[in-house]
Formats: C-alpha cells, sequence, structure tokens
C-alpha cells in the first residue's frame, strides 16, 4: 500500500480519503478482520455485546500507536483526512433500525413480506443493500405498517439518506441530520 501512495504523490497531495472501511484500517496500520478495537475514531470494543446498544460513547482513540488497541504498523496516511463513507453509514443505520423493530410487528412481517429472496437471517439482522433502501423510500404502504415511533425514526432515517449521505447535499442538510 505505502507503494502505492507513493506513487500517487499522497505526500504532497494529501488528498483526503473515503473508502471502503477494510482499506481504511489498512491505510490507518490497523490489524484486519474481527478484532476487538475496529474503528479508528474511539475505541469502541467490538465484543463487548452487553454493552453495544446501551453504551452510547466511547472513548476517543486520540493516536494509533503501533502495538496498542489493534494497531500493528504506522499509519501510511493521517486519520485527520479520512471520510466515513456514506454507504456503510447508511447500511449500518438501516441495520440498526431494522434490529430494533420488534420480530412481530408489522414493519418487520411487512419486510420480509415484500422481500422475499433475502433470508430470514439476513432480515433479522438487517442486511439491505442501496436498491432496497431506495425502493423502502418510496413505498407508501411500508410507512402504514409502522407504529408512530417507527414511523418517525424511518422518515428522520430517509430525509438523513436523501438530504446528506447522498450524492447531493442539501443546503440545510446540518439542520437535517441534527433532528
Amino acid at each position: 500500500m505505502k507503494v502505492f501512495l507513493d506513487a500517487l504523490n499522497y505526500t504532497i497531495h494529501r488528498w483526503l480519503i473515503c473508502g471502503d472501511l477494510k482499506v481504511i484500517s489498512l491505510l490507518l496500520g490497523q490489524q484486519d478482520g474481527y478484532t476487538k478495537y475496529p474503528c479508528f475514531l474511539c475505541l469502541w470494543d467490538s465484543r463487548a455485546d452487553a454493552r453495544q446498544y446501551v453504551q452510547k460513547a466511547w472513548p476517543h482513540r486520540d493516536h494509533l500507536v503501533p502495538g496498542s488497541h489493534n494497531v500493528i504498523q504506522e499509519p501510511l496516511v493521517d486519520s485527520n483526512d479520512v471520510l466515513l463513507p456514506p454507504l456503510h453509514i447508511k447500511l449500518g443505520l438501516m441495520k440498526n433500525f431494522v434490529k430494533a423493530l420488534p420480530k412481530e410487528s408489522g414493519g418487520f412481517l411487512y419486510l420480509v413480506e415484500k422481500f422475499p429472496a433475502i433470508s430470514d437471517a439476513k432480515i433479522k439482522g438487517g442486511i439491505f443493500v442501496g436498491p432496497q433502501i431506495r425502493e423502502l423510500f418510496r413505498d407508501d404502504e411500508f410507512l402504514k405498517k409502522l407504529n408512530s415511533l417507527e414511523r418517525k425514526v424511518w422518515l428522520s432515517f430517509r430525509d438523513v439518506v436523501e438530504s446528506f449521505l447522498g450524492n447531493h447535499k442539501v443546503d440545510n442538510y446540518a439542520d437535517i441530520v441534527e433532528r
């Protein structure tokens, strides 16, 4: 990877980087695979299942130091030059939304009915791809199956995706994201 960055004259240009999280981890010197501390921004403990959806704030990762918290080599790029990939954010938010739906709720059962080709395990895990998410954004029937709180969350998610995480940001995207 260093040879590649040198060929691009990265140290001269210092471009911002947005890419697959695995590539970003590699560029930042992090260990690959299922690691305890996979995040380059914080010390989120991926194995602390009991705290996953309870603990909202994780300690900030100040430095990527080899030999500490799954960092195995000196970073090739500055972590401040890394942008989080919008697609990963969108897929992660969708995953969390679906996993939070009660499995007997109208919204969850509608997903099972609407996407019969998706396995039960993937639906329960909230594993959807972009086109499926966009299809749900346009689906008024899905909205009708959600209770009022779920509908409010879904509409907020849709607004964030369409106003901020897509190809174009609306002028007031910060207001939409902070709602």
